[in-house]
């Protein structure tokens, strides 16, 4: 999906539930960030080579700002269906992995080039449903589970050799995520909250062609774990 296309379907969405909602609507910003262990295949090195390894390993960062606006629709008002949101946002992403690995470098000297990292600056877009539990009139519980694309506009590879960092400015379908949140959410005042959250991701990387990897195919981290910290802008309460 462009990210023309994107930014029409969620218009039209928010535009949709403005329409059913019925009660408080609220918007966060939120700077997530997410830590993860990530195992990559070595296409270059020849098999026999003393060195060898069929798969390099390193750590990956990843750090954004996220928007998001949550509404309460007609139909999820009554019974224990009140304290469930529908949200849905729009954010800046950048994915740093700390792996050296061999790359195809835009130089004319034929020698195999290694990263000492590289990273990918993405939009993303995102859609969840969100459950909060008040535990008195100030604190609640909350757990989100959210699906987000990711479409990266910028991608920077730096060399070990000290040669200058390689951007490329291709348009990436780069990864897709599932995450489930768990937090604690305190209110300041009428209108306003912060929440402290951990997230619980289960992410999918697109395979990148400068590393001579399938871009139709995606790898996963080993491992990862994130956190973030959000403040929550409480709109008016329609009356009912």
């Amino acid at each position: 999906m462009t990210n023309y296309k994107m930014e029409r379907v969620l218009f039209s969405l928010c535009v949709v539930l403005s329409f059913i909602a019925h009660g408080q609507s609220s918007l966060s910003i939120s700077t997530p960030m997410i830590w993860s262990t990530a195992k990559v295949k070595d296409n270059w090195t020849p098999t026999t080579a003393p060195y060898y390894k069929e798969y390099l390993t390193g750590t990956a960062l990843g750090s954004g700002i996220n928007l998001k606006y949550f509404i309460k629709p007609k139909f999820i008002l009554k019974g224990k269906a009140k304290h469930f949101n529908i949200n849905v946002g729009l954010g800046y992403f950048k994915q740093k992995f700390d792996i050296s690995r061999p790359f195809d470098y835009a130089s004319f000297v034929q020698i195999i080039y290694r990263t000492s990292g590289y990273s990918y600056q993405c939009w993303n877009w995102s859609v969840g449903l969100k459950y909060s539990y008040p535990i008195n009139a100030k604190y609640e519980l909350t757990a989100d589970l959210s699906y987000q694309q990711f479409r990266s506009f910028q991608q920077d590879y730096a060399p070990t050799s000290g040669d200058p960092i390689q951007t490329n400015r291709f348009s990436i379908d780069f990864a897709k995520i599932v995450t489930l949140t768990l937090g604690v959410e305190r209110k300041l005042g009428k209108y306003f909250s912060v929440s402290f959250n951990l997230l619980l991701p289960a992410i999918s990387w697109r395979n990148d062609r400068i590393f001579r990897d399938d871009p139709s195919t995606y790898y996963h981290p080993s491992f990862s774990f994130g956190n973030s910290f959000s403040l929550i802008y409480r709109f008016r309460t329609k009356n009912i």
